[in-house]
């Protein structure tokens, strides 16, 4: 594809709480929170009505809380394996 990744394994080099709030700034950080990680039924945050800066401080506190992979290509942030994402964001058409 051309393209140069920058790799961070956040498990091993978290996001500090102002790096998440630069990131997700204009966007809903409720939306990246893995509701499916072991972390998150250990907190058992299920059904709870999380406020973005709550999730923006869960995330800094447990990494395992945010979607992977996260992919960040200037302002736009994509979670998870979209593939139809990922190919519009590298131009692919496969």
């Amino acid at each position: 594809m051309g393209v140069e990744l920058e790799e961070r394994d956040y498990a091993k080099q978290p996001l500090s709480l102002a790096e998440l709030e630069e990131l997700f700034k204009g966007a809903d950080a409720r939306e990246y929170i893995n509701p499916k990680s072991p972390a998150f039924k250990n907190m058992k945050l299920q059904g709870k009505k999380l406020s973005h800066e709550q999730a923006l401080k869960l995330m800094a506190q447990e990494p395992n809380l945010i979607k992977r992979p996260l992919i960040i290509a200037g302002r736009r942030v994509i979670a998870g394996f979209n593939r139809e994402q990922l190919r519009e964001l590298f131009g692919g058409n496969r």
